[in-house]
C-alpha cells in the first residue's frame, strides 16, 4: 500500500478501474431505488457488492489490478482495496459520508479492525479512520455526473447486471455474505 490515500482513479472512457467499479455500485444502488437516496450502507457491504457483481461482470480480468478479498477469521470478507479505493473516491469528493440511520454492525467493526491489524502498514493506520458511527456513502453532484458519463459507455449486459445492485443491496448483510463467500476462492490473496 502506498504512503497515502490516492486520488480515485475515476475515468470518463477508456478502460474501467476499480474506482468506476465502486462508483458505479453507489449510481446503480440509488438509480434503481428512485425516489429515496440511499447510497451504501458501510465497507462491508461495498465489499461484498464489489465481489459479486464484480464477478458477474468478468472484471476481475479487465480490472488491473482488480481488488484482493481476505476471509476475516469470524467468516466476513475484507479488502484493504476497497477500503483504499473508498476513501480516494471521499477525497476526491464524487462520494460522502452520511450517518445510517441504525447501528454499526459488528461485522462492519470487526472487518476494518482485521484489515487494520493484518493489512494496513502500522504507519499508514490513522489514515483508515474507525467510523465514529454507521455510514452510508451517496454520491455528490461530481460523482453523479462521473458515474453518469460511465454509464452511458456502458455495454448493456453490464448494465442489466449493476441494476441488481439496489435489489442485492437491500439483502441483509448475512445474505450477501452468503453469497460472496463461494466467490472469495477466486479472489482471496494467498
Amino acid at each position: 500500500m502506498s504512503t497515502e490515500v490516492p486520488q480515485s482513479t475515476i475515468r470518463i472512457s477508456g478502460p474501467m478501474t476499480r474506482g468506476d467499479l465502486l462508483l458505479l455500485l453507489c449510481w446503480f444502488a440509488d438509480t434503481n431505488s428512485v425516489p429515496e437516496v440511499r447510497g451504501i450502507k458501510g465497507l462491508s457491504r461495498l465489499t461484498r457488492l464489489s465481489l459479486i457483481l464484480g464477478d458477474e461482470l468478468g472484471l476481475r480480468r479487465t480490472i488491473q489490478p482488480f481488488f484482493e478479498y481476505h476471509r476475516t477469521p469470524s467468516g466476513g470478507i475484507a479488502s484493504p482495496e476497497v477500503w483504499n479505493e473508498l476513501l480516494a473516491l471521499r477525497a476526491y469528493q464524487v462520494l460522502q459520508p452520511l450517518p445510517a440511520d441504525e447501528p454499526t454492525p459488528p461485522e462492519e467493526i470487526e472487518e476494518r479492525r482485521y484489515l487494520l491489524e493484518h493489512h494496513i502498514p502500522a504507519h499508514e493506520r490513522s489514515r483508515y479512520p474507525m467510523p465514529a458511527y454507521f455510514e452510508r456513502d451517496v454520491l455528490t453532484n461530481k460523482g453523479t455526473f462521473f458515474a453518469a458519463k460511465r454509464e452511458d459507455q456502458t455495454i448493456q449486459r453490464w448494465i442489466k447486471v449493476f441494476k441488481t445492485t439496489a435489489e442485492l443491496n437491500q439483502l441483509p448483510l448475512s445474505d450477501l455474505t452468503a453469497r460472496a463467500l463461494p466467490l472469495l476462492g477466486a479472489h482471496v490473496a494467498r
